[in-house]
């Protein structure tokens, strides 16, 4: 498996769009690693870790082709996260594959080749999210701009993109593609709002822990059941010492000493944090020193790593 991270940062992103604290100014002034935006992730170019408003960007800067994703793992659904506009861009009205060019120059659809069919698995509230964002698009003066058209429901609308929305259940593994994904319900916002994923494929398997402070034990017992060739968690608070639906570097710190003492990390596993705040982690060029000793790596937008 490859992962690629698409993104890196948290919330406001890094440095935050209005802000002018010492983090912030020095991530403008030093680009490079330390510019973060919305937290994403592919594996091997066809499975997303979360779909937020800069993911097709991004992946467009890194030279990473997204045409061909199959399925989505959404970790819950904060805009920056998961963003439902990126889905009205699938519409490819047909296929104009080999149109003559006079023809497509009649083509009304936002894609111009058709998309293999793309599963979104989340929690409930990925499917209210969804549904929210269709009430908003059908408000009568933005219909009015698409020629007066009723837009369709939820079922229609999942119809024309080539979508389909499948619930996840905590600790219930399911294939995808050839992916073996398990569920593990996080700590944020509510009980069942947010996911972390297990991904398993040929022999190799990845923790990907966003958006949450730790794992309730039930979780943990899941965890510990297998072997992970590499932990991606969550670093927002950094050296705040907060815990609350997110974690800092101290709970970093307990969540991968307690998978090394469980024997969840096989020889050579790697642990990266991603979804950093400006506010509370220090600019990529002073915090990959601060978390190295720890045996902790900080990923960055574009790092691709190999299993």
């Amino acid at each position: 498996m490859k992962i690629t991270f698409l993104g890196t940062g948290a919330g406001e992103g890094y440095p935050g769009a209005w802000c002018e604290c010492p983090h912030c100014s020095y991530a403008r002034k030093h680009g490079g690693k330390n510019i973060r935006t919305y937290s994403s992730a592919v594996i091997d170019d066809v499975l997303l870790l979360d779909m937020g408003p800069a993911t097709f960007v991004n992946a467009a800067h890194f030279g990473v082709n997204l045409a061909h994703v199959h399925t989505l793992l959404v970790t819950h659904p904060h805009e920056d996260h998961f963003f439902p506009l990126m889905m009205r861009c699938r519409n490819a009205d047909g296929d104009p594959a080999g149109k003559p060019y006079t023809q497509l120059l009649s083509h009304t659809g936002a894609c111009m080749t058709k998309p293999p069919l793309f599963t979104i698995y989340g929690s409930h509230y990925v499917r209210e999210s969804i549904e929210s964002y269709l009430n908003i698009v059908d408000h009568p003066t933005i219909r009015s701009t698409a020629g007066g058209k009723t837009l369709e429901d939820f079922a229609g609308f999942m119809d024309r993109a080539g979508v389909r929305y499948a619930p996840t259940k905590e600790g219930v593994a399911f294939t995808a593609g050839g992916y073996t994904v398990t569920p593990v319900r996080g700590m944020h916002i509510t009980r069942d709002y947010a996911y972390s994923y297990i991904v398993e494929k040929d022999g190799k398997s990845l923790l990907y822990a966003l958006d949450t402070s730790g794992f309730e034990e039930d979780m943990m017992a899941i965890i510990r059941a297998h072997r992970f060739d590499l932990v991606v968690m969550e670093g927002t608070f950094g050296l705040n010492g907060k815990t609350e639906s997110h974690m800092g570097l101290e709970s970093n710190i307990r969540l991968l000493d307690a998978l090394r003492e469980s024997g969840c990390m096989k020889p050579g596993a790697r642990c990266l944090l991603s979804h950093m705040s400006p506010h509370w982690c220090p600019p990529h060029d002073w915090y990959a020193a601060i978390v190295e000793p720890h045996g902790i790596e900080l990923a960055y937008d574009g790092l691709s790593v190999e299993l």
